[in-house]
Order: structure tokens, then C-alpha cells, then sequence
């Protein structure tokens, strides 16, 4: 703890400027609570999402938590203004706070004005500090979905005299797989316990089902590009172009992960096309009069995977190692990521063995499947179907983790 606690305050001035630009575009982000200044709460349990992913994933968890017990206090914690719009939307019934940036004396201050006995992380977002400070608390602490890449799994090893004794803080980790589990266990992890992604035990809202975005459309052919990243949209964008000189009618919805780059993707897809709209002004019954959407709105990727045919899943064509492939699985869409999934590899390459989705190795070859798909209307659903059942057959999670934690 002394090597991180001596080096962290070197990020000091890149971490003011991050809560600076979060005060200047978010008017409602409570930077105070950033800083440790929390008004005192008490709650039953403390569960912590990094941003918005997190936040959707825990659903089911926080859903099943509340049936069983339906009087106790839910504190939920994020790091960003979009996660804490998404808590506010997802569970209105819970009391939200900004984490405190990992100083020491910004965490302890938090912590003072915290009355919890039971503090769960979702993924891996592992702050020593926060770790540490909870430990002498005495807070009970699991890491719930807890994954860990093979990637990342070799820079923790290479800073062992770091990783070590963080890994040795939580009571237990929740794994998504076994290994991830076996990964946890080499670095030191005192109790793992392998009880699959409780991202498979989302349910698809009602409201997606009865806005149905799909049948509002007129096109004979529709698809998404999810969580898209820096470097992977000019290829989208390129293979759209080509699937227009087969499919003069199809429509792509490009959704960027980060709502940062919402105009400047806007802006690209503009230099390709000439019939392109943002989702937040334009009505979803004008759509079809456009060749790409650009889905600048937080919080409604099932709603995007279910208006279309065949999802690609983004940050899967450059090395950021691919995003969830579940939401499209449990709508029965059709699924095609790049060749770079490493942070879901193991349930990616299930759904690749279970025929419910298709790898692309590159740009050029992510056009040619978009065009095949397009006209195969059976393959597509047969990918679908098949993607549908494995998300089906891998649920119950939420319980084995409950389980673990009651």
C-alpha cells in the first residue's frame, strides 16, 4: 500500500481536471461527494458500478435483492454523472452517492458518514484505498461478476508487490468464469467462487417489448453497431457503404460507448452519407428516411439491439477486447463481433461454438458477413435462435450469488 499510496497523488492534477470537466457538462455532478463530503447515510447494503454498464448489469441482482428484502436501505455508488443518471432512472428507491476519488483522506471522510456493514463491487473496479479503508471498517466485501482478461491478468502479475495484497482484501470474488476464477486465485485471492455473469439473468423490460422499435421502421434491413470505440467506426461506417449498393434501403444505428463522441461520430458519419440523424432529434417513425442514426442516448442499448437484425458488438475491431454480448443474445439477434473479445472471451467463444454468433477477423470481412446477412433472412435467425438458447441455459446467477452473500 505504501508504493500506491506514495505514487497515486502524482495523478492528482489529471484527476481534478476530470471532476473539473464533469462539473462543467453535468450542472447536477456533486463533485463535494467526489472529494469525500458525503451527507451521512445508513444503509443495509453498498454496491458499487464504475458508470452505466455497471449499473444495467446489476439489475436482476438488485431486483431479486429487493424481493427478499424489501425493507432493507440500498446505497448505490458511481464514479461518473451518466452512471449516477442511470441509478436515478433504474432505481429511483435506492440512495446514490459520487465513490470518493482513491485519496486516502477523501475516502476515510466518506467512509466516517457511511453506517453498512456489506460493501459489493460489480466487475473488477478495485481501489486500494477504498479496499483498504472498508477492510478497517469492517465491511464485508465481495467483488460480484468479477472478470478478469488474460491481458490484464499479466500486468497485475508484473506489479505482484501491488496486486498481492489488493487481491488479499476482498472476502471473496464472485467470478464469471472458471478462468477468471483461476486468475484471481494466482494473484492471490483468498476465496473465489465461480458463479457465473449475472448479466445473463437480465430480463428484456417491458417497455422494449411494447415500444418495439422494430416495427416502426420500414427498412428491409437493419443494424446496430454497439459501444462502438475510436478506430472502429470508419470501418462500420465503410462496410455500411457497401451494404447500400446491395441493400439501397438498409439502415445502420451507430451507438459510440462514450457519449463524448456522440457529435464527433455524427460528424464522421456525415462525411459518408448524406442522410444522417441524431436519435435525440429525430422521431424513430423518420428513421427509415436515413442511412445511419447515430444513437446519442445512454441507457437504451436493448432498445437499439432489439430495432435491429444483426448486432455488432463494438470495442471487438481494435484492441479494447470487445463489449457484452448478452442484451442482443436474450432479444434473439443475430451477433458479430471483430476479432479482438477478450474481456467476454470465454462467453464469446461459447456463443461462436453454440452457432449464436460469427467472428469477423477484420474490417473487410465484417462487410462481406453484414452484406451475406442481409440477404439471408434464415441464417439470421437461425444465429438468433441459437444465440437466445445459450443465454437461456447459462441463467441463475443472481441466485448463486445471493446465496453467497445472504
Amino acid at each position: 500500500m505504501w508504493l500506491y499510496r506514495t505514487l497515486f497523488p502524482l495523478l492528482t492534477p489529471f484527476i481534478l481536471l476530470k471532476i473539473r470537466r464533469f462539473i462543467k457538462k453535468y450542472p447536477a455532478y456533486r463533485a463535494r461527494e467526489a472529494l469525500g463530503f458525503w451527507q451521512p447515510v445508513k444503509a443495509d447494503i453498498w454496491i458499487h458500478c464504475s458508470s452505466v454498464g455497471e449499473v444495467l448489469a446489476v439489475r436482476p441482482l438488485v431486483d431479486q435483492w429487493v424481493k427478499t428484502h424489501s425493507e432493507s436501505q440500498i446505497l448505490i455508488t458511481t464514479m461518473t454523472p451518466t452512471g449516477a443518471e442511470q441509478v436515478e432512472k433504474t432505481f429511483p428507491f435506492s440512495i446514490h452517492r459520487y465513490l470518493p476519488m482513491d485519496w486516502r483522506c477523501s475516502v476515510k471522510r466518506a467512509l466516517k458518514r457511511i453506517e453498512c456493514g456489506r460493501l459489493l463491487i460489480v466487475e473488477t473496479e478495485l481501489w486500494p484505498n477504498l479496499l483498504f479503508e472498508a477492510k478497517r471498517k469492517g465491511l464485508s466485501i465481495d467483488v460480484v461478476n468479477a472478470r478478469l482478461s488474460e491481458r490484464s491478468f499479466q500486468r497485475y502479475q508484473k506489479f505482484s508487490i501491488l496486486s498481492k495484497p489488493l487481491m488479499a482484501l476482498p472476502d471473496c470474488f464472485l467470478a464469471h468464469a472458471k478462468a477468471d476464477a483461476d486468475r484471481f486465485t494466482a494473484l492471490g485471492a483468498r476465496r473465489v467462487v465461480v458463479t457465473g455473469s449475472i448479466k445473463f439473468d437480465l430480463t428484456v423490460p417491458d417497455g422494449v417489448k411494447i415500444q418495439d422499435w422494430r416495427h416502426l421502421l420500414s427498412n428491409s434491413f437493419t443494424w446496430v453497431a454497439g459501444s462502438t470505440h475510436e478506430g472502429e467506426d470508419e470501418s462500420l461506417l465503410s462496410a455500411h457503404q457497401m451494404l447500400l449498393k446491395q441493400t439501397p434501403d438498409a439502415l445502420l444505428i451507430l451507438v459510440p460507448r462514450h457519449p463524448e463522441r456522440f457529435q464527433s461520430v455524427y460528424e464522421l458519419a456525415s462525411r459518408y452519407f448524406e442522410k444522417v440523424a441524431l436519435r435525440s432529434v429525430t422521431k424513430l417513425e423518420s428513421w427509415s428516411n436515413f442511412n445511419v442514426i447515430i444513437g446519442d442516448s445512454m441507457g437504451e442499448m436493448m432498445h437499439y439491439y432489439q430495432a435491429a437484425d444483426v448486432a455488432f458488438v463494438g470495442g471487438s475491431l481494435i484492441e479494447r477486447g470487445g463489449h457484452n454480448p448478452i442484451e442482443p443474445a436474450l432479444l434473439a439477434r443475430a451477433i458479430v463481433v471483430g476479432p479482438f473479445t477478450f474481456n467476454f472471451e470465454e462467453i464469446t467463444e461459447q456463443l461462436i461454438t453454440h452457432h449464436g454468433a460469427l467472428r469477423c477477423q477484420d474490417a473487410k470481412q465484417l462487410s462481406s458477413t453484414i452484406t451475406a446477412l442481409a440477404e439471408n433472412a434464415a441464417q439470421r435467425d437461425s444465429l438468433g435462435q441459437a444465440a437466445l438458447h445459450f443465454a437461456q441455459q447459462n441463467q441463475g446467477a443472481v441466485a448463486r450469488v445471493l446465496a453467497e452473500i445472504d
